[in-house]
């Protein structure tokens, strides 16, 4: 029978906006797909944030903006299992605080969110073989 549950596994990637200078090394991350019951509770905080809305306000933008942070500070909490990257302090980032992943510069925070959504494409088919093409089974 196949597998139909998300791997535990994770992936290490190497940030673009945080290369290697002189002794330190570069920015990694290590990233793990949502299950699709997380994908579920971040698709649900969405929803009611978007049934609040007032059509006919002018805060419809606010509101709706107020929602892709809620998705992002969801999926960064979830998805980041580990990282190298440090605050002003020196302190390693935590990424289940909002303030940590507000504090991001844009270049890396946007390069870190691009990377969690192609990991979670749900929308591409999948096949059975490209699900268990990780793990060799067939």
């Amino acid at each position: 029978m196949p597998r139909a549950t998300v791997l535990k596994t994770s992936t290490r990637y190497t940030l673009t906006t945080l290369p290697a200078v002189d002794d330190d090394e570069a920015g990694w991350i290590e990233l793990r797909r949502m299950s699709f019951g997380e994908k579920l509770a971040k698709d649900s905080e969405a929803m009611k944030m978007r049934f609040g809305l007032d059509l006919d306000s002018k805060d419809v933008d606010a509101e709706l903006s107020m929602v892709n942070v809620v998705a992002t500070l969801l999926e960064f909490s979830k998805c980041i299992v580990d990282h190298n990257l440090l605050d002003d302090n020196g302190n390693k980032l935590n990424f289940g605080k909002p303030d940590d992943i507000r504090a991001l510069d844009p270049r890396v925070g946007d390069e870190i969110s691009t990377l969690i959504g192609e990991l979670n494409d749900f929308e591409k088919a999948a096949t059975r073989n490209t699900v268990d093409a990780v793990t060799g089974k067939s």
